[in-house]
């Protein structure tokens, strides 16, 4: 359950190569996923980082390490226990790149136009003032995003553009499932390929955009890690367990909310005296219901 940075950190690789695979930047945007990233590589590129520099002059044998993507040791295969994240990966993915893509082909004032005159309904988030503005959203934020955004987007893009979003946003619906049978999975590596296939008029359409202009490639890092996703479904489970969507919950309510109730000094020992009280109220109230019950049932 971490974002792509932190990954990074924990697989002991530089920046711009994949923490589960041994694909760089370049190779992020390929259609066939690449070797997984095991301890015995790692241990073997440092072992032939040691025979090209002196481990001792650390600025030569920095550069080499950099030159084998290495920022460290590690003992363990990453591409097992670095499993994907929901919320930091394929949420992110969306909210940074897919409604980017949206945004610069039809306009953003036409899609937040088209987003805000939607019926409300009960139950879903309604974008009366577009997306622009929005920092952090929740996991269902997202999700609600992901169903309407489809919809407002046809006819203002390409048909082939409108194939790739859509392939994405299968893909992304799909993993979330929690239970993944073959029959899932195959539908999970067709949508992959269908968005591969049609990448390119995206670019061609004016999609990817940086800040210095047009892009030609699909160097993102988390579209590599989705190519991962079967392969780590069928070693540790539906990926959905492992989405950081609980802990970013109880990191609001179990610090930011506390945060807000104090006088913003000494903080972290206010906050264990707040949760401390707050277990001992649960466990009150726990006791208390069961004694009740207790009670009644002795008296029938």
């Amino acid at each position: 359950m971490y974002d792509c940075n932190k990954q990074l950190l924990i697989a002991c690789t530089a920046l711009k190569c994949s923490p589960i695979s041994l694909a760089v930047s370049a190779q992020f945007w390929d259609t066939l996923s690449h070797s997984p990233r095991t301890h015995s590589h790692t241990l073997n590129a440092i072992e032939k980082a040691c025979t090209i520099s002196d481990p001792c002059d650390i600025a030569s044998f920095y550069k080499a390490c950099q030159a084998l993507h290495l920022n460290g040791i590690g003992d363990a295969c990453l591409s097992h226990f670095l499993t994907p994240d929901a919320l930091h990966q394929w949420h992110k993915f969306f909210f940074d790149h897919r409604i980017t893509w949206s945004i610069n082909i039809m306009g953003g004032a036409e899609l937040y136009r088209q987003l805000s005159v939607l019926q409300p309904r009960v139950g879903v988030h309604h974008w009366e003032n577009g997306v622009s503005t929005l920092k952090q959203l929740s996991g269902q934020d997202h999700r609600d995003l992901k169903k309407l955004l489809p919809a407002v987007i046809v006819g203002a893009i390409p048909n082939d553009v409108a194939c790739a979003l859509h392939a994405i946003t299968e893909f992304i619906f799909q993993a979330q499932n929690l239970f993944l049978y073959d029959k899932t999975l195959h539908s999970l590596a067709e949508a992959l390929c269908e968005f591969h296939h049609y990448k390119y008029s995206i670019i061609t359409a004016g999609g990817r955009c940086g800040k210095n202009g047009p892009l030609t490639h699909f160097q993102i890092p988390k579209l590599e890690l989705m190519q991962h996703v079967i392969q780590s479904t069928r070693a540790m489970g539906a990926p959905y367990q492992w989405s950081s969507d609980i802990t970013e919950c109880c990191h609001i309510t179990h610090v930011k909310q506390p945060y807000h109730m104090t006088n913003h000094k000494n903080f972290h020992g206010q906050c264990c005296c707040f949760l401390d009280r707050q277990e001992k109220l649960r466990f009150f109230q726990l006791y208390a219901v069961c004694y009740e019950l207790g009670w009644r049932h002795q008296r029938q």
